[in-house]
């Protein structure tokens, strides 16, 4: 599915891809991340901060939920999915509207920059709407330790870049061993990106990590296309998935 905007300079139109996310103590894949791509742009970074300058950085990402919620039906069923948002999105009234279709559990994935929003309001908007609450890219800009505390998230994202330099790197490890405290105080599971490898996964389990993504446990791919990628990666790594 596409989507035009007015402006042709924000650089789409867009697509939504899935990513696995893998439970790594059962090694099963429980859910997918919506992740947006879009045509004539370095990175999805570059569109959204096109359409916030153009102050339509909310009108975007509710098209792009709209359309993963519209390709969620093609996903094995009883998976969850997670989506990302800001903070003014997540209290955008046409949301909950949108949300109530989601046959499946479903989240939302809250932006690593900063927010205008209370994120005190932020947590009972998505408690109330009956969802999961993300904190993405702990680790990078402010998704800290601070943010951790305040949202009381479900699921904490480790960043991937942080998560890369935590065997060479000692203020890194550091770092996100605060993450980690911060994250279990709260009984929130944590989720590690950027699992890159093999190693990758046991370094992330010996961290104490819930959950993982990245390239070596399931690329993002679009919806019609998932159910033969999770029978590769079966075949490759292992991981299961419902059907296969």
């Amino acid at each position: 599915m596409t989507f035009s905007a007015d402006a042709p300079d924000w650089g789409l139109p867009a697509r939504v891809v899935f990513q696995p996310l893998v439970d790594l103590h059962e090694w099963a894949v429980v859910g997918f991340e919506a992740l947006a791509r879009f045509e004539g742009v370095a990175s999805p970074l570059e569109a959204f901060a096109r359409a916030e300058r153009d102050g339509r950085r909310e009108e975007l990402e509710l098209t792009l939920i709209e359309l993963a919620i519209a390709s969620a039906p093609q996903l094995p069923e009883g998976l969850f999915i997670t989506l990302n948002a800001s903070g003014t999105t997540i209290l955008e009234p046409r949301l909950p509207v949108m949300l109530a279709t989601m046959a499946r559990p479903w989240g939302l994935e809250l932006f690593e920059a900063a927010t205008p929003v209370n994120l005190t309001v932020v947590r009972e908007r998505v408690t109330a709407l009956g969802g999961q609450l993300l904190v993405d890219d702990a680790g990078a800009a402010n998704a800290d330790v601070p943010r951790i505390s305040e949202l009381r998230p479900d699921v904490v994202k480790i960043d991937r870049a942080l998560f890369w330099k935590v065997t060479s790197d000692t203020q890194a490890r550091a770092q996100l061993e605060d993450l980690l405290v911060a994250a279990r105080a709260i009984g929130a599971r944590v989720l590690v990106e950027g699992i890159a490898e093999a190693e990758h996964v046991d370094l992330a389990r010996s961290l104490g990590a819930d959950l993982g993504q990245g390239f070596h446990i399931g690329m993002p791919t679009p919806a019609a296309e998932v159910p033969a990628m999770l029978r590769e990666l079966h075949r490759s790594s292992g991981v299961d998935a419902p059907g296969l």
